[in-house]
């Protein structure tokens, strides 16, 4: 099978989260089980710098890499331009058995669905959280453009691959056809090296007995970090502090404004982004890792990773690992103040034993194998 992704970020692009991370692995485990995957993305890398070179070869997988009109676009506002992939897509579709692109509400996705319309190859979407609607004139503008582009996409989508119940109910909101939606759990990435139990702590000076929560993932109010902080600090001194990892994404200064005590003592530390391995190191040294977005972004990268590091997590409802809760292994609760604190609250006091838990449900739900093994079934029956 001929696989040709099309996504705006690939490896090594780990500053943009966990979608390059997602497609790297669908892209290698299908390469590794004897099909032919290429690649074609954007120049992305982080905030000053773009990924190269144009063209290479990736653990088996053929990566061209388009420019971007602007990095400092791309990184800020999330819009992706890349130059002459348009007419790349069109002469290079009708090579291919199959076009899998990430997001809907992108020119990279218009122009993939454009060639596959063209060429008449099948086009597979990965919405990656990107569904949800908004309200006001920001909302005004996202419904004229599905009108135009997102639903004519979905509507003819032979596979929209969802991570969730509620992201294939957006599909089929969004006309999608019902036999053309399945889901596909994330798949787990792969953890690097095993945590160096403690290296953490010892990074930052912390006692081993100590509590400590931990947040990883953009310093964005789309993420809710002010939320988390407001709903712990309860909880926070006497031994349990709150550690936020990532990258400053504007809402940095906000926070420490904000929540200037919390910060002054150390009850609330910003340590920066961790993109290698060392954010296994973090995650391994955590009570619990709490993720609470106000907006629906579906499973979280970080929150699997975390879990399968045998770290206890809460998450809200709109960031669900589906079926954790039910396992024991996190709790999954609405996105309140009070909630979130309750929930902490009590996977402290059961912190290593939900830890377990949670390993053990992605280890057995969210296991790159299993995944991509159902992501080729689904291919091939195309």
């Amino acid at each position: 099978m001929r696989v040709l992704q099309v996504t705006p970020y690939f490896a090594p692009a780990w500053a943009y989260g966990g979608p390059p991370r997602v497609m790297h692995d669908y892209a290698v485990g299908l390469a590794t089980r004897g099909h032919s995957v290429d690649v074609f993305t954007t120049d992305v890398l982080d905030e000053s710098e773009r990924a190269r070179p144009p063209r290479e070869t990736l653990d088996g997988v053929r990566v061209r890499r388009f420019p971007n009109l602007s990095n400092e676009l791309a990184w800020r506002t999330k819009k992706y331009l890349p130059r002459g992939l348009l007419s790349a897509l069109l002469r290079s579709a009708g090579r291919y058995d199959v076009l899998h692109v990430t997001d809907t509400r992108t020119y990279v996705a218009a122009s993939a669905h454009a060639a596959s319309s063209l060429r008449g190859t099948p086009l597979v979407v990965s919405a990656f959280g990107s569904l949800p609607r908004s309200v006001g004139l920001r909302g005004a503008v996202k419904d004229a453009y599905d009108l135009g582009f997102v639903r004519p996409m979905l509507r003819r989508s032979p596979l929209l691959l969802a991570q969730t119940d509620h992201e294939a109910a957006l599909y089929d909101e969004l006309g999608g056809r019902a036999e053309s939606i399945r889901l596909l759990p994330l798949p787990l990435p792969m953890i690097e090296r095993e945590p160096v139990a403690g290296a953490f702590r010892a990074r930052l000076g912390l006692d081993p007995g100590e509590r400590l929560l931990l947040f990883l993932g953009r310093l964005n109010r789309l993420k809710g970090v002010d939320l988390l902080i407001d709903a712990v600090a309860p909880l926070l001194g006497d031994g349990t502090s709150l550690v936020l990892l990532g990258r400053d994404d504007g809402q940095l200064a906000e926070l420490r404004s904000r929540f200037a005590g919390l910060f002054a003592d150390g009850r609330v530390r910003f340590e920066g982004p961790l993109y290698g391995a060392e954010r296994f190191d973090a995650y391994a040294d955590a009570d619990v890792f709490c993720l609470t977005p106000p907006h629906w972004e579906e499973t979280s990268v970080a929150s699997l990773e975390a879990a399968a590091c045998g770290t206890a997590v809460v998450v809200t409802e709109q960031a669900d690992i589906p079926g954790l809760a039910r396992a024991g292994g996190g709790l999954v609760v609405p996105n309140v103040r009070d909630a979130i604190r309750d929930a902490v609250a009590l996977a402290l006091g059961d912190a290593a034993a939900m830890g377990a838990r949670a390993r053990r449900h992605v280890l057995a739900e969210h296991g790159r194998d299993a995944v991509v093994e159902r992501l080729e079934r689904y291919l091939l029956a195309l």
